[in-house]
């Protein structure tokens, strides 16, 4: 029995151009693409995204690299220092902004399913690193969002 962790990938231009240039393309798969054209840095530096630093405030847990205090007291006062409402916001991750940098053209299905990926990592990292916690981890890609965003906060 084959259990899949992540739904298989579609939408992978890259890597489908990679493909194919090979001859043989039944003996090439993802960990080929990975082997033949990813920088380990890159790998290693994209688990940041993945298994994230947090940054534990007045009972709330928060994104280190988005924690900034100034940023925190305003939208605690601004939310009436209702906590879960403060850590949805300032956990919010646009995938879009994630990957500024990037010129290619990117389908959106991909974003789709790098947010799915995303999500689930940090299920699991914060279940890892706070098991006494309960969090709600959400991904939206709705016409009103800039593309998939993934946040999450505690379930009170």
């Amino acid at each position: 029995m084959k259990i899949n962790t992540i739904n298989p990938l579609g939408g992978l231009a890259r890597y489908e151009s990679w493909k194919s240039g090979w001859v043989e393309k039944e003996k090439v798969d993802e960990f080929s693409y990975i082997s033949n054209m990813c920088n380990p840095e890159d790998v290693l530096l994209s688990c940041k995204l993945f298994f994230p630093d947090f940054v534990v405030v007045r009972g709330g847990v928060f994104l280190g690299s988005k924690f900034d205090g100034d940023i925190f007291d305003c939208w605690f006062k601004q939310l009436g220092g209702d906590l879960q409402a403060v850590e949805k916001m300032i956990n919010h991750t646009h995938l879009y902004d994630v990957f500024d940098g990037c010129s290619e053209d990117v389908d959106d299905r991909v974003f789709a399913q790098l947010s799915e990926v995303v999500a689930l990592s940090w299920r699991l990292v914060l279940n890892n690193k706070f098991p006494e916690r309960k969090f709600n981890v959400d991904v939206s890609n709705s016409d009103q969002d800039y593309g998939p965003v993934v946040t999450f906060y505690q379930v009170v």
